[in-house]
């Protein structure tokens, strides 16, 4: 037996696991930093623009700076992207 020779129900947990972790969870933190742009071209680059953006530095005004940077990471954002910056 091998390492997939599971019940159907277990290998669609293993699809909805995978699908998960590898295009929902890099779409969501890329549009929490603010990377809309980002989130738009990894339709077109099958996902790679996602992982892409989900670890850039966030956008300032973005939800994910605001709630996961401290003082000196809003700092870096501010001066990569400026204040006024829109994504």
């Amino acid at each position: 037996m091998g390492l997939l020779a599971v019940s159907t129900g277990i290998q669609a947990a293993y699809v909805v696991g995978l699908v998960v972790v590898l295009f929902l969870g890099p779409v969501i933190v890329a549009e929490m930093k603010g990377h809309t742009v980002l989130v738009a071209a990894g339709w077109y680059t099958l996902g790679i623009a996602w992982w892409i953006a989900a670890f850039r530095l966030a956008l300032p005004d973005s939800w994910w700076a605001h709630h996961f940077y401290g003082p000196h990471k809003l700092a870096r954002a501010e001066a990569r992207w400026g204040k006024d910056e829109l994504g």
